[in-house]
């Protein structure tokens, strides 16, 4: 009795870089028009997680920038994903928030299809093929967190795909801020209280030394017997009150040149509407 076997098709099976193709063909595309392809926007966020002696304690900053601007002061970036399991985002918002909505979703699908609840290392490895498919054009940076039949466990994923398992770990911008403060003080085995004040102080240290971070520091603590999430757990860079009048005088500051245009205007129409005050 003899066996053949079927040659391998590219088609169906190996790595699929069918998105990274067609993003070549379309950036040639623009380029000819005389177009550039979109950059990679630079954002800004400080986000951390650590293992204590009970489970994981996740930390994020609560600033969402557009380029220059603080777009939201107080946004969530720590996401739900399963009851034990959550995960930091840091990158492009949406980006993180829609995938970390499709993942909850998918894993509670999953859940309600095995019959068991999800493992922390099943969330991961959903993430990092998500974000290996599309080879880094979904901007985001993900923490994930969480406490599961086989212990308390800790990964980082990062956008092209990539993954760490560490006892603590710090993403974003602010991220070489943060870790230098765990690497200062992170010591295995810590006591609740201990740990979260080590998670704000390495968020707190993103806060003041990264201009895309700042606001608040929120906290989530995941153990076998639930999750407490902390919003709004430390507020460091609270707005304080003026100690001086800042006002002067008009002609404190000399107007060294001055130029007038006029602009030659012709009156066409002119019409006048009443307000209705009742």
């Amino acid at each position: 009795m003899s066996s053949t076997v079927e040659p391998c098709l590219s088609e169906s099976c190996g790595f699929s870089f069918e998105n990274a193709r067609r993003n070549a063909v379309l950036e040639g595309n623009l380029s000819e028009l005389g177009y550039s392809a979109p950059k990679a926007r630079k954002t800004g966020t400080t986000i951390a997680g650590m293992m204590y002696k009970d489970g994981v304690i996740l930390g994020a900053d609560t600033r969402a920038t557009d380029d220059m601007v603080v777009a939201d002061k107080n946004c969530m970036k720590i996401h739900y994903i399963a009851p034990n399991i959550y995960c930091c985002g840091a990158g492009v918002a949406a980006d993180a928030e829609i995938t970390t909505q499709m993942m909850a979703s998918n894993v509670e699908l999953h859940s309600l299809s095995t019959g068991r609840p999800p493992l922390v290392v099943t969330v991961t490895r959903q993430l990092k093929q998500l974000l290996f498919r599309y080879q880094g054009h979904i901007g985001s940076s993900l923490i994930v967190g969480g406490v599961d039949v086989t212990g308390a466990h800790l990964y980082s994923i990062y956008p092209h795909g990539s993954t760490d398992k560490l006892p603590f770990l710090t993403m974003g911008s602010g991220a070489a801020a943060a870790v230098s403060v765990f690497e200062d003080r992170y010591k295995p085995e810590m006591e609740l209280e201990e740990a979260k004040t080590l998670v704000r102080d390495a968020i707190t240290a993103g806060i003041f030394c990264d201009l895309g971070s700042g606001s608040n520091v929120d906290l989530c603590v995941i153990t076998k017997a639930g999750v407490e999430y902390l919003r709004g757990y430390d507020q460091p860079a609270k707005r304080g009150q003026k100690e001086g009048s800042y006002r002067y005088k008009p002609g404190t500051t000399p107007v060294l040149t001055k130029t007038v245009t006029p602009l030659p205007l012709d009156v066409v129409d002119e019409s006048v509407h009443l307000m209705d005050t009742h």
